[in-house]
Parts: structure tokens; sequence; C-alpha cells
């Protein structure tokens, strides 16, 4: 097991970087070109794409796979704990995963081929910008962040009781996951406020990863 729980730990360390990356990229992006307020602005932000954009969502796809991989682990961690609630809560991480593996690769597959066939498509392609938060794309992805929610409520409560050392991470992934159904009811709802607790949601899940990793990789050292 303390093998197990120091690749869970390298796991939860690599999404912790790539989710600081995403972080950092996010911002790069928003400096120059700004926040997409309008269809007009979505299309003229695919109108020609750079290298900024596909190393943006190749990153956010690495993010979905790295949390993808990090809940499965927690499932094994959690299951001796609660077999019930680690079922339940494991059926919903494959929702997220598919829901936002399609967001962020589309970004760099179907829209820059869509975006390629002119204004037929227009219509069409603005519905696909991630980036854009009226789009259909960019509610299916908070929609899988709000999916991922439940497990991590589910298995920010059954972390604490498999090792107390955890228990600020399970805090921590707990109040993520309660973010970010807030914030998709914020986004059904229209609510500026509410639609902002899916950005906490990123922060808190953020803040969770470091004791994680801490904990499992300091472990697996000195168990292993």
């Amino acid at each position: 097991m303390s093998q197990e729980r120091k690749t869970l730990g390298l796991i939860a360390l690599i999404s912790l970087v790539v989710t600081v990356i995403w972080l950092a990229l996010f911002v790069a992006v928003t400096a120059t070109e700004g926040a997409i307020e309008s269809a007009e602005e979505a299309l003229a932000s695919v109108s020609s794409l750079s290298l900024l954009h596909y190393a943006t969502y190749v990153n956010a796809a690495l993010i979905t796979v790295t949390a993808t991989m990090l809940f499965a682990g927690l499932a094994v961690v959690c299951w001796s704990e609660d077999r019930l609630w680690t079922a339940m809560a494991s059926g919903f991480v494959p929702i997220y995963g598919l829901l936002n593996l399609f967001a962020y690769v589309s970004q760099i597959t179907i829209v820059p081929r869509l975006a390629a066939l002119g204004p037929a498509v227009d219509p069409l392609l603005a519905q696909l910008v991630q980036a854009w938060p009226a789009s259909m794309v960019n509610v299916l992805n908070n929609l899988g962040y709000a999916v991922l929610g439940i497990p991590s409520i589910i298995f920010g409560v059954l972390l604490p009781r498999t090792d107390g050392s955890l228990r600020a991470a399970g805090t921590l992934l707990a109040a993520s996951g309660a973010a970010s159904l807030i914030g998709i009811i914020g986004i059904a709802s229209a609510s500026d406020v509410l639609s902002f607790g899916s950005i906490v949601s990123g922060v808190l899940f953020l803040g969770a990863l470091a004791p994680m990793s801490l904990v499992w990789l300091r472990g697996g050292a000195e168990t292993g």
C-alpha cells in the first residue's frame, strides 16, 4: 500500500504542476487577448490560432487526464473505509473525464477545422469556443467540474478517515466540490456571483493537491 500511495502522491504532484502551468497560460491568454464577451469576439479569437492557444488546451487536457487518474486512485485509498460511498463516487469520474476532454481537445481539433470552413458554420463554431462563457462547450466544461464536485465531496469526507494527516486536503477537496456545484447553479441561473464558484473551486482543488502530494510522497519515502 505504501508504494500505491507514493504513486498517488506523484500523480497529485503532476496534477498540481500542470494546474499551475494552466493558471500561468490562462493569465497570459487573458492579458494578450482579453476576455471574450460575445459571439463575434469568440469567432475573432479563433480566426488565427496561436501556439499559446494550442499549449493552453493541450495542458488543460493533461489536467483532465491526471485528475481522472487521481480520483481513480482515491477510490482505491478510500475503498476499505467505505465501499458503498466510494463506489457511488467513482461512477461520476468518467463522466467528468469525457465532458472535459471533449471541451479541451475540441479546441485543438474540431475548432480549427470549423474555423477554416468560413462564415457558413460561424453559429456552430461560436458555440464550440470554450473561452466564451455563453458557449455550449463552456457550459459542458463547467458541468464536468460540477459532476466531479460530487466525488470531491465524498472523497473529501473519507480521506481524513484513512489518514488524519490528510484532514486539510480532505477539507479543501470537499470545499472545492461544493464550490463547483454552486458554480454550475450560477451558470444555469445567470448569476455572476454564484458562477464565480467555478473559479473558486479550481483554487481550492489546487490547494488540496499540495497536502495530498506532500503526505503521500513523504509517507512513501519513509515506509517504502
